[in-house]
Parts: structure tokens; sequence; C-alpha cells
């Protein structure tokens, strides 16, 4: 994310397919039990998923029934200019955070994307970002949050992050939890999800700014601070909604939706669609698209052209933090 607005003009950067053992490892470090309702569990493996039931002669009763949940993550932190990201802490992508979890057979999944302007008062945008997913995760895996109810969760992890030690920065948040086949989400800000079914998008979240390239965000000033902009997680966009066996879910900080246009992620998805690739290449294949896209100086980027629609000129791709986790619903 960008603090306020800034004109852009990028050439383009050769960028080596390099990901961080946080996005690679999540088969081994989840477990294959980690959603116990069916035989497969949350895995990022190298097998071939099914093709979705839609594709075949089974009956809408069965077809629709959802067994499991597969999930993957990649991202790129923005700066790569002395070489591939190394990645310390895992969750972490430059200032983006991001998390996958489960509470017996409720699946959790949250990003957040530290507001960089933090840099320049000598902050770490990262370490509130962080801060927040790592709450998250935590309640989560304790079981203590109201699955039907993201915004509370994301309310919890806010307050449990002005604790000490405590972090100082702002950062937007999307949360999604599948409960009970269905989907309940929790959007504040310009990170956001996709639901895609039968290779068309059936829902999509709703960019929340103040004005342009200013989205709605959690802030913990310095004690004593005031004028920064700090929203309430309450003021999240909420949604329910029903989710199927072969139903497709991108969730993904800015980075991703100002540089891939609903279209470009689409033609992404139809190797899961057609069987062509599991969860983790259709995940990475994703994030190097974007990454390539955010330093094209010839890209027309949905950024560019929402700059446009407000009076600047910002032409190419966005260069910033990328970070999406890809769920596929079995």
């Amino acid at each position: 994310m960008v603090a306020g607005v800034r004109l852009l003009a990028y050439g383009r950067l050769a960028v080596r397919a390099v990901f961080s053992a946080s996005a690679l490892d999540l088969g081994a470090a989840v477990g294959p039990e980690a959603i116990s309702t069916g035989r497969r569990g949350l895995s990022s493996s190298s097998s071939k998923p099914a093709k979705p039931s839609n594709e075949g002669s089974s009956s809408p009763a069965s077809s629709a029934h959802v067994e499991n949940v597969i999930a993957s993550c990649a991202g790129f932190p923005k700066d790569m200019l002395n070489g591939p990201s190394t990645v310390l802490d895992k969750g972490v992508y430059g200032d983006d955070a991001w998390f996958i979890s489960r509470f017996k057979n409720t699946f959790v999944v949250g990003v957040a994307d530290g507001v960089g302007g933090w840099r320049k008062y000598g902050i770490d945008p990262s370490a509130f970002s962080r801060r927040l997913m790592k709450e998250c995760e935590k309640r989560v895996q304790g079981g203590e949050f109201d699955p039907k109810r993201p915004d509370s969760l994301l309310d919890f992890a806010f307050r449990a992050s002005a604790e000490a030690p405590r972090p100082v920065g702002s950062s937007t948040a999307c949360v999604l939890v599948v409960h009970q086949e269905k989907l309940y989400s929790a959007n504040l800000g310009d990170s956001g999800f996709m639901v895609v079914r039968n290779g068309k998008v059936i829902s999509k979240s709703r960019e929340q700014v103040h004005y342009f390239n200013a989205p709605f965000q959690l802030t913990l000033p310095p004690e004593g601070y005031q004028g920064f902009i700090g929203d309430r997680a309450d003021m999240a966009d909420k949604e329910e909604m029903d989710v199927k066996k072969g139903d497709i879910i991108l969730l993904a900080t800015d980075g991703v939706w100002d540089n891939l246009s609903e279209n470009q992620v689409l033609d992404q998805l139809k190797a899961l669609n057609e069987g062509k690739g599991n969860v983790q290449e259709v995940c990475n294949a994703l994030a190097l698209t974007a990454r390539r896209l955010a330093f094209d100086s010839k890209h027309n980027s949905p950024f560019a052209m929402k700059a446009r629609e407000h009076g600047f000129l910002a032409p190419g791709g966005k260069p910033d933090d990328i970070t999406l986790v890809l769920l596929l619903i079995a």
C-alpha cells in the first residue's frame, strides 16, 4: 500500500520465481488432518486436484457437499532489488502479513497490508500488520471466536495488539471463515477477496476508501498523537454466502488487485478448474503474474485506470508487496 497519491512510472524489472518457505510448506506445517470432515485435509501437496464436480455427471446433492478446504499462500515483498526475498518471519511479505488456521471443522484465513507511510517516521509498517494477523491466528487456534463474526475476530485481535509490546502503525485487513458450508467475510480497506464458481465470479468484496488511495484502516498511533486515519473493525464490509464443492476463493492484498484485472485472474484459475495444476502451483502463478505486471510500465493496470478516473496520472503497474491466499472448496 502506498500512503497518499504517488505518480509512478517504473520500467521493467526482471524477477526470479522465488517464494519463501512459508508459502511452500503449508502441507507440512498444517498437516493433512487439518479439516477432518473428508478424506483430504488442508494441504498444498503436489497431487492434482479433482476436477470440480460440475464438470461430471454426479448429482447436485453429492457435488455440492463440502468435504474439505485446500489452501496455499504465495507472495513477494515489493523491494527485491538486492536479490531474492528472504522472509525471516513466517506469514510476512514485506509490509503484508497473512495467516491460515483452523479450529475443528472451521477454516479461517486472513491478510493484512501495513501502511508503508509509517516508514518515514522510522516505524516498521510490518510490525502492526504482523501482530494483527498473529492475534487472529491465536484466537482461532484457541477456539475463542464466533465463526459467523469475522469482524469480531478482527476487533479482538486489534484490541490485543494494543497491549504491550504495542506496535505503532496502520493496516487494512480481510478475514474469511469457512464454516458449515458457508463463507463469512469481513473486509476493511482495499485488500479483499473473490469467489469463483464454474469459471465465473459470483462474489467480490468492495473496496473501502476515504479518498483515492487512502483505504479504511485499523490504526495504533504513537501515544498522545492524533490526526491519523483510523477506522473500527465493525466498519468492515460483512458478507455471508453459501459455498459448494469446486468453489475457488482468492484472498489478497491490494498488490494483487491493483495489478491483475478480473479477467486475468479468471484466466489463471482455469488451470485449477481444469485439473491442470494444483492449488499451490496456481497460487504461485498468480503471484508471479502480479509481480511481473507491477513493474511493467506499459501495463494498463487496474490502479492506473482508477488513478485516471480521479484525475491522476499513474501509468503502468503499481509496485507493491504482493500476498495472496488461494482456497479450493473440495
